[in-house]
């Protein structure tokens, strides 16, 4: 066969081998898109559930506390009667205030959280809430603030956790509104300031105030603290060293001294720097302040900060993501939190040139 001949079939062989090389490629990247992790992950947007919001009034008869809390949870779980049930369980969430805070304190986190299908709870707590400082003005409201800054006041924040985790189980057994449908043994623990110290002790921490002890709760699974702080400056690595549950540190470059306690904003990364490697994670956003990673609206103690929205939405990111993974076991979620390629999209992409993210 001459080659003049045989230039047809060459042309027809070369032609089948494109196509099948391009159907090979296209095949491959479609299949890379639907386990790539990087692949339209926005945790930052609202969730598909649409949530209600409960204020309740739990009484702790034991201890003489009556707990207010407010409760997001995705709408169908307020639905009784023949009206649709969810396929799945929802993990449950606790959020502590800080100092002279209230139930509405992390109000940002919680729904967003709750949108994407988690019941969360915030507990307000007695002695160390707004109380403390409502109704008095200059020097009075942040004496009141100071005086209910004791261990006291954070041992009786532990145990309305616990009761509060009691209450939630004894619902969730009972099959009663809301925390029917309540995963009981998927449950995150986080708290703002006063509220992380409360968190750290019920995931190890050991007080070395009053002697060691701890409030560890083993139902906790994984936690995350805002603003959080080494208030004891002593024995750091045994004070943080049993925190082994999945932990995420999220503080600020100007998160420094409330009520003239002298903590610098390098204080608020200790905690992370001496618990034991593994999950643990360290945010640090440049120009974070105490005030915006209490999850609500500015008020009469601060005003709103130029990168107060990319916080926030940065903040809502993380958390979820990290809740995904530790909660949900969400394989994705972990790979995009834990992704620290500049070309492929993941948390640590999303921040600013001075912000710190840390992972061990």
């Amino acid at each position: 066969m001459t080659v003049r001949k045989a230039m047809p079939f060459l042309w027809r062989y070369l032609l089948v081998v494109l196509s099948s090389c391009m159907l090979a490629f296209i095949i491959s990247s479609q299949a890379h898109g639907a386990t790539d992790p990087s692949s339209k992950m926005n945790y930052e947007k609202v969730g598909q559930f649409a949530f209600t919001t409960q204020d309740q009034q739990w009484r702790d008869d034991a201890r003489g506390r009556a707990l207010p809390v407010r409760i997001h949870a995705p709408s169908s779980l307020a639905l009784s009667g023949d009206a649709a049930k969810p396929n799945a369980l929802f993990p449950v969430i606790l959020f502590s205030h800080g100092l002279g805070g209230a139930k509405e304190a992390g109000k940002y986190w919680g729904e967003h959280w709750a949108s994407h299908g988690y019941i969360v709870v915030h507990i307000q707590h007695p002695g160390s809430d707004e109380s403390i400082w409502k109704g008095k003005r200059g020097e009075a409201a942040v004496s009141g603030m100071k005086s209910a800054m004791t261990m006291s006041n954070l041992g009786l924040r532990v145990g309305d956790v616990q009761f509060a985790l009691d209450e939630i189980m004894a619902k969730q057994h009972a099959k009663s509104a809301i925390f029917e449908f309540a995963d009981t043994n998927k449950i995150g623990m986080s708290g703002h300031s006063f509220g992380a110290q409360t968190t750290f002790l019920l995931s190890g921490q050991k007080s070395p105030s009053v002697g060691g002890q701890t409030g560890f709760d083993k139902r906790i699974t994984s936690a995350i603290a805002f603003s959080p702080n080494a208030r004891n400056k002593n024995n750091l690595d045994k004070q943080f060293g049993d925190i082994r549950m999945p932990f995420m540190s999220i503080t600020g470059s100007l998160d420094g001294s409330i009520l003239e306690d002298k903590t610098e904003p390098f204080h608020r990364t200790l905690p992370h720097k001496h618990m034991p490697a593994g999950n643990k994670y360290l945010i640090v956003f440049d120009q974070g302040d105490h005030g915006v990673f209490g999850g609500q609206a500015s008020g009469r103690w601060r005003k709103e900060m130029p990168r107060d929205d990319e916080i926030r939405m940065l903040t809502k990111a993380a958390s979820l993501a990290f809740w995904e993974a530790t909660l949900k076991s969400n394989v994705q979620a972990k790979n995009w939190l834990n992704s620290r390629s500049q070309t492929q999209a993941g948390f640590a992409k999303m921040l600013a040139v001075n912000d710190v993210f840390e992972i061990k």
